[in-house]
């Protein structure tokens, strides 16, 4: 399935044969074919295809799935803001490990340890622990 990186550039983990990876830089606006799973967990956006036919030769049209809103990102960021003792770098930081709130909220609630300071994690717990 193809995907496109509609926030900052990152490092994704492709399949290079049986066994082996390799790393390619996404930057943002680029596409990448990964398995569905995969693409999702980085938070990337969903391309649509349309296939079609001009004359005797088959199309295929790709889309941008635009079915989150684009504001998400920046609430997100800002509600990380809002929490007391979390400034820019560290809902940055934050950012980086879990791109997506859901993301966060499903660590929180799988009891998942957070790579961050004590204090940080058991903000974020409080905040998000539902």
């Amino acid at each position: 399935m193809e995907f496109i990186n509609e926030g900052k550039s990152m490092q994704v983990r492709q399949d290079d044969g049986p066994g082996r990876f390799k790393w390619k830089l996404l930057k943002t606006g680029e596409t990448i074919e990964l398995p569905e799973d995969i693409g999702l967990r980085y938070g990337l956006k969903k391309m649509k295809a349309t296939e079609g036919q001009i004359g005797q030769t088959k199309v295929e049209t790709k889309q941008i799935d635009h079915s989150k809103n684009q504001n998400d990102e920046e609430s997100y960021s800002k509600k990380l803001n809002d929490i007391n003792g979390i400034g820019k770098k560290t809902a940055k930081d934050i950012i980086k490990v879990f791109p997506n709130e859901e993301r966060l909220k499903e660590a929180i609630s799988h009891d998942d340890e957070l790579p961050f300071r004590d204090d940080v994690e058991e903000k974020l717990r409080r905040e998000y622990d539902n």
